[in-house]
């Protein structure tokens, strides 16, 4: 119960940050009105909404066809369309809870109901979660070969945050690779801190703690081993994870397509995208609402010629509300559903 009332209340938050998000981005944008909103979206062509959309839904697959190939490398063979009920709860709590805190746990949970062991779903979600700090490396990598100067495009507040938000990536990356090849160097650090901690009272029954150091110790250990006895098999989930990335972004590209009308820059609105991911992954906020909203402004502003600058606004609401608005409803709605159908086929067995 307590549970259920923390994530309401962070429901709420999410929920009031989306609305003030677009209150203010409609209130300072002089040119935007909701009629110009219905105008944009009814001048797209339907074929890029259709492929926003597509890309939206490749987003939640890839996540959990990542999953399904993690768990059959460990024994666990589950059908594809699994991938859904794993995917799902993670994109919803992950977008409602401050650093995506949520996610996880909600994805293992639905694993347990799968009836995947506790031990294995943790494996298998950290295993998943290194690949997807991992992938938006590459993501990265790929916007700068795609155009090394499309950065500039950025206001320097945004290019501090995409800065941020790569090295923020890129130090989790090498952390998550010390854990698993070099466990004892992250024991000795992490030990240490609790030691200093413990002295400056600030940390209470530091026994707590070491017990937690070593049942990660243990499992980052396993991650090792698992990679290194299926590097072939765990490559595809790496695989799933970098389209999962791409398929997000290509949200963005389709409307900005659409909105356009060309394909002029359809690469340049890839690298933009990439780096309003990037940079929209350093803050801490359910959804990273408002920052994602305002980097995605700043860079496109640049790439809209003159003719349909006027459309930005509108073009950054059907593109986030595709990507992310409609996606996390969808999420919420599906994992919503599946918990209550758990529920009744419980009850039905318990009768």
């Amino acid at each position: 119960m307590k549970d259920f009332k923390k994530t309401f209340v962070w429901m709420l938050v999410f929920v009031a940050l989306i609305v003030l998000t677009i209150y203010v981005m409609a209130s300072q944008s002089k040119s935007f009105s909701f009629d110009n909103l219905l105008e944009t979206i009814g001048g797209m062509n339907p074929a890029t909404i259709i492929l926003a959309f597509l890309g939206m839904l490749g987003f939640i697959f890839f996540e959990g066809y990542a999953l399904v190939i993690i768990l059959r490398v460990f024994g666990y063979k589950r059908q594809v369309r699994k991938s859904w009920l794993y995917a799902a709860p993670d994109v919803y709590f992950s977008a409602i809870t401050p650093s995506a805190t949520g996610g996880q746990p909600a994805s293992a949970f639905f694993m347990h109901n799968d009836k995947i062991p506790a031990a294995v779903s943790t494996i298998a979600l950290i295993l998943n979660l290194t690949f997807y700090t991992a992938s938006i490396i590459v993501v990265g990598i790929i916007c700068w070969l795609i155009n090394p100067t499309i950065l500039g495009n950025f206001k320097p507040g945004s290019i501090l945050l995409i800065t941020v938000g790569f090295f923020v990536q890129l130090g989790l990356c090498i952390l998550f690779i010390l854990l698993m090849y070099k466990e004892q160097i992250i024991k000795k650090i992490t030990a240490f801190i609790i030691k200093v901690l413990t002295k400056l009272h600030v940390v209470k029954r530091a026994e707590k703690y070491f017990k937690k150091l070593d049942k990660m110790e243990v499992q980052y250990r396993q991650c090792a081993s698992l990679i290194l006895q299926n590097k072939k098999e765990l490559s595809k989930a790496f695989l799933c994870n970098i389209l999962q990335r791409v398929s997000q972004i290509l949200v963005s590209v389709f409307v900005f397509i659409g909105v356009t009308g060309g394909f002029k820059d359809a690469l340049n609105s890839f690298a933009t995208q990439g780096y309003v991911a990037i940079g929209s992954n350093a803050v801490p906020i359910p959804g990273a609402v408002g920052a994602a909203d305002w980097l995605y402004i700043d860079g496109f502003e640049n790439l809209l010629g003159k003719n349909v600058e006027h459309k930005l606004v509108s073009m950054e609401l059907v593109s986030r509300g595709i990507s992310f608005y409609v996606c996390v409803l969808a999420c919420g709605i599906f994992t919503f559903t599946a918990y209550i159908l758990h529920n009744i086929r419980k009850k039905k067995k318990e009768g």
